[in-house]
């Protein structure tokens, strides 16, 4: 669906009036609750709350992450399986029933809803009712219907397990999608607007310790998703072709098991034909993992660690050691190779996706690692919009040039 595609915002379009925001004016983003009032106390809000966080496009992350708030609501409601139905006339949707308990719903005097499940929401559902979400899948496609429901109903009477769906409601359209099913115990909601808040707030301290800056470069996001890439004041010079640049990459899923995450990662700084280009590759997480908070981590415990940002030193001075090896690569047609044999052996579906159009800019001869640093950069931004793709992508760039394999 076009608007819960991945989006993109680069350097060049931020602002330059952007220069950073205001404590006070940033933690609007977190709403107040007895959840993200212990958050705020833990990283002692009021002794900063009137300090200037220097980091440019600031205000932009806040900017984007509040148009989000204003458009979706983002609900989790738990349902026994009997309170489920599916199809809307011809149309798939999971159907939700008796939902008077949950206060927002009632306040929107609703009690049932219809939701047009998104992303892995489908699959997830009727993976739960005993692996059939291959079978129903093919139903569905097919077009029976009746099938599909008369199965559900035979279900009903064999499980009524109660889970917890998280429900997204496009307040502007009004419309209800099912985004994913949650965890019903252990499960801590560090959303996007706490990882804008905690990635900018951790980042400004760390700051204030050393002489290093950091600017927004990039930040690829939906309405679940967010990964902001801070670019270092830190530029080291790399032999044969150009810069490498320092990045801290703050990630955050609210879906998935590892919500927040720090990641060292660089860019690799060079110009072809006289237009300078930045290339991210990553490595594997080993390498490249500086900290991560867990969704079933309680306040305290992610606070703290938040204190191994300090770690990001030691990854940087790694990559860079291994990025240098770069300068040593003789045959560029053969580090082209690897990544052709890879996309080619790839059965994601996010690879099959853009697998031809890759594929055809592999086909280009490069006779020099400039030329190969350019064939990269564009197949990275063919799988512009898809994240999972852009993601592995990176990571399959990084293990070519540094790893050789």
């Amino acid at each position: 669906m076009e608007k819960f595609r991945k989006k993109t915002i680069k350097k060049e379009n931020i602002p330059s009036t952007d220069k950073g925001i205001k404590v006070q004016d940033l933690i609007k983003l977190v709403e107040r609750n007895e959840f993200t009032n212990k958050l705020l106390n833990l990283l002692d809000f009021e002794s900063i709350k009137d300090e200037f966080i220097e980091i440019k496009g600031a205000t932009t992350l806040f900017n984007i992450q509040n148009s989000i708030n204003t458009r979706y609501k983002k609900e989790d409601l738990k349902s026994e399986l009997n309170n489920i139905s599916l199809f809307n006339n011809k149309d798939f949707s999971i159907n939700f029933y008796n939902i008077n308990d949950n206060e927002y719903f009632s306040d929107l005097k609703l009690n049932k809803i219809s939701t047009t499940p998104i992303y892995s929401a489908q699959r997830d559902f009727f993976s739960g009712l005993f692996q059939m979400d291959k079978y129903a899948t093919r139903l569905i496609n097919k077009g029976y219907k009746e099938i599909v429901e008369t199965n559900l109903q035979l279900l009903k009477g064999i499980t009524q397990t109660i889970k917890k769906y998280r429900i997204l409601h496009d307040k502007v359209e009004n419309i209800f999608y099912l985004r994913a099913i949650i965890s019903l115990n252990n499960y801590f909601n560090y959303d996007n607007n706490i990882a804008i808040v905690v990635g900018l707030l951790t980042l400004h301290n760390e700051m204030k310790k050393s002489k290093i800056t950091y600017g927004l470069q990039l930040c690829e996001y939906n309405e679940s998703f967010i990964r902001m890439f801070f670019e270092s004041s830190e530029v080291n010079k790399l032999e044969k072709v150009g810069n490498v640049k320092n990045i801290i990459e703050v990630s955050n899923d609210e879906i998935k098991r590892e919500a927040l995450k720090f990641s060292g990662i660089c860019s690799i700084i060079f110009k072809h034909k006289d237009i300078e280009k930045e290339l991210f590759i990553k490595p594997q997480e080993i390498k490249s993992k500086i900290l991560s908070i867990k969704h079933n981590q309680i306040p305290k415990t992610a606070i703290e660690e938040l204190g191994n940002i300090e770690n990001s030193e030691k990854v940087h001075k790694n990559l860079f050691e291994d990025i240098s090896k770069i300068a040593t690569i003789k045959d560029p047609e053969q580090i082209k190779f690897l990544v052709k044999r890879k996309v080619e052996k790839a059965k994601s579906e996010e690879i099959k996706r853009y697998r031809a159009e890759i594929l055809r800019e592999l086909n280009h001869n490069v006779s020099n690692l400039i030329e190969l640093l350019n064939v990269f950069k564009k197949i990275e931004l063919l799988a512009n919009e898809d994240i999972e793709t852009t993601e592995y992508l990176r990571f399959l760039m990084y293990q070519a040039l540094v790893e050789r394999r």
